[in-house]
C-alpha cells in the first residue's frame, strides 16, 4: 500500500529506530502549522515497509516525546496493519509556540526541518497562545464605540455600546480591561491613518497630506477607501463604434491591499499602515513581517494566518474583509507578483496606473513652467544641439558635468525631455514646446 508523499504535514520514517528524528520533524511541523504526523514503517515514497511493534511501543513513544519535546504535547499513537506489515502513525496538534526538540528549535520547510533563526524564534514567541492586541491592556480605559456601533448598525449588525457588545467583539482582555484592539476601534483612538500624495514618481515633492485620526480604525479604513475610490477616474475611448472604459487603477486590488494592511499590521507598536499616491501608482504600506508560521509561498497562494485574529473578525462582521484568503491572489492577478514586496520591516503593495492621470499631466506642466535657471539653461543648450554630450553641455553652460546630468534626469522626470535612440548614437528631444 502507498500512503502518499511527504509534505509540510507528513514525514515518513522506515522504522522506529528513527524515532528521535521523527519527533524532531513533528516539533518542526508544530512550529510551522500547529499540527503534523509521522509515519513509522513507511518509505520516503510512501510505500509501507513495516516496522517492529511491541506491547510497550506506544508508551515508549510517548515517554520519549515527553523527554525531547518542550512544552509537552499530547500525542496520538495509532498502530495500523497493511497485510502482514505494521506501521505507526504519531500525530499531534498544538499552539503553545515555540516547540523545541532536545533543546533546539526547528521549523518545517516543505519536506525538510530547518533550524530556527533567532528573529523567527522571537516572532514565534510572540505568536504563540496570545493575540497580542487582544491581551495588551489599553493605556486609555475611558473608551466609547459610537463610530464602530454606527458603522456596524448601518450594515445590519446589531451593535450597542454596552458590556455585552464589548465582550462579544473581543474588546476586553482576560482581566476584563479594555485591550489595545478596543483602543484602535474606539472613538478616542489617536492613531492617525495617512494618505500622502506626491508630485512626480518619488517622495521629493509633497503635494497633499490627509489624516484620518481621532476615530475608530474601522471608520478610518472606510474613509480612506472612499477617498481612493473618488480619484479612480475612468478613461473612455470610442473606436469602431465601441466604447472602452478603463479605470485609472484596479480598485479591487487596492481594496484587498488596504484591508490586509489594516487587519494584519503589527499594531502592538501603534505604527499605522499608510497610503502613498504618486503620478503613476499607489503604494500601500503595512508594518511587521509575515507570521513566522507563514511561508512566502503560502502567502502568495492565499493561505491565511491572521496576525490579529480578533481584529479580523471585527472587520469581517463590518463587511470589510472576508475569510476566503483570495485577497493576495486577487492583487497578483490584477497587478502581478512583483507588485508585492516583502521585507523584514513590512509589506508594500504597488497598484500601478493604467494611463497617465490628470494630476500627473498638471504636475509636469507646472514643473516645466517653474524651471530653475540651471534647468532652463541646460534645456536651452540641448535645444540648440540635441546631439550634445554632458561634457559639451557643461562647457557651454559653465556647470559641472554632475550638475548637467542631474538636470537632464530632472527634465526627463517632468516630461520636458526624452531620449531618442541609444546613448551613443541617439539624441535628445525637448517636449512640450
Amino acid at each position: 500500500m502507498n500512503l502518499g508523499e511527504e509534505s509540510e504535514f507528513v514525514e515518513h520514517k522506515e522504522s522506529l529506530a528513527q524515532l528521535d528524528k521523527g519527533l524532531k520533524s513533528l516539533s518542526a511541523m508544530l512550529n510551522r502549522n500547529g499540527k503534523g504526523a509521522i509515519f513509522f514503517g513507511v518509505k520516503d515514497n510512501g510505500d509501507v515497509c513495516g516496522t517492529s511493534v511491541g506491547e510497550k511501543t506506544k508508551d515508549d513513544i510517548r515517554q520519549r516525546a515527553n523527554e525531547l519535546i518542550k512544552p509537552r504535547i499530547v500525542l496520538n499513537v495509532d498502530v495500523r496493519d497493511d497485510k502482514d506489515k505494521q506501521y505507526v502513525i504519531v500525530s499531534a496538534k498544538g499552539s503553545d509556540l515555540p516547540y523545541s526538540c532536545d533543546g533546539r528549535y526547528f521549523i518545517r520547510n516543505v519536506r525538510s526541518d530547518d533550524a530556527l533563526e533567532n528573529d523567527t524564534l522571537r516572532r514565534l514567541l510572540t505568536e504563540g497562545r496570545v493575540d497580542l492586541i487582544k491581551e495588551a491592556e489599553s493605556d486609555v480605559q475611558e473608551l466609547t464605540f459610537g463610530g464602530l456601533c454606527t458603522y456596524l448598525a448601518a450594515r445590519g449588525v446589531h451593535a450597542e455600546d454596552k458590556p455585552g457588545f464589548h465582550k462579544s467583539k473581543g474588546l476586553l482582555n482576560k482581566e476584563g480591561k479594555f485591550n489595545l484592539m478596543a483602543y484602535l476601534l474606539s472613538d478616542q483612538s489617536n492613531v492617525s491613518i495617512k494618505v500622502v500624495e506626491f508630485e512626480g514618481l518619488d517622495k521629493t515633492a509633497l503635494s497633499k497630506r490627509t489624516e484620518y485620526g481621532q476615530r475608530s480604525l474601522i471608520v478610518a479604513c472606510d474613509e480612506v477607501q472612499r477617498y481612493i475610490r473618488s480619484i479612480n477616474a475612468t478613461k473612455s475611448v470610442l473606436a469602431n463604434g465601441r466604447r472602452t472604459d478603463t479605470p485609472l487603477f484596479s480598485y479591487d486590488a487596492f481594496h484587498e491591499a488596504w484591508v490586509n494592511a489594516c487587519v494584519h499590521n503589527e499594531w502592538i507598536a501603534l505604527v499605522p499602515p499608510a497610503v502613498y499616491v504618486f503620478d503613476n501608482r499607489i503604494e500601500v504600506v503595512s508594518y511587521g513581517p509575515l507570521p513566522a508560521r507563514l511561508s512566502e509561498e503560502e502567502f502568495f497562494s492565499g493561505t491565511s494566518k491572521p496576525v490579529n485574529e480578533a481584529l479580523l473578525n471585527v472587520f469581517i462582521s463590518a463587511g470589510l474583509a472576508e475569510e476566503s484568503g483570495h485577497g493576495i491572489p486577487e492583487i497578483v492577478s490584477e497587478c502581478g507578483a512583483d507588485s508585492i514586496a516583502i521585507k523584514g520591516t513590512g509589506i508594500k503593495v504597488t497598484i500601478p496606473f493604467q494611463y497617465e492621470s490628470k494630476w500627473s499631466q498638471a504636475n509636469k506642466e507646472r514643473a516645466k513652467s517653474d524651471l530653475s535657471s540651471t534647468h532652463s539653461a541646460v534645456l536651452k543648450a540641448i535645444k540648440n544641439d540635441p546631439y550634445s554630450k554632458a561634457v559639451e553641455i557643461a562647457t557651454k553652460t559653465g556647470f559641472s558635468v554632475a550638475t548637467v546630468k542631474n538636470s537632464v534626469l530632472y527634465l526627463q522626470k517632468i516630461g520636458a525631455l526624452q531620449r531618442v535612440g541609444s546613448k551613443k548614437t541617439g539624441h535628445w528631444e525637448p517636449l512640450g514646446d
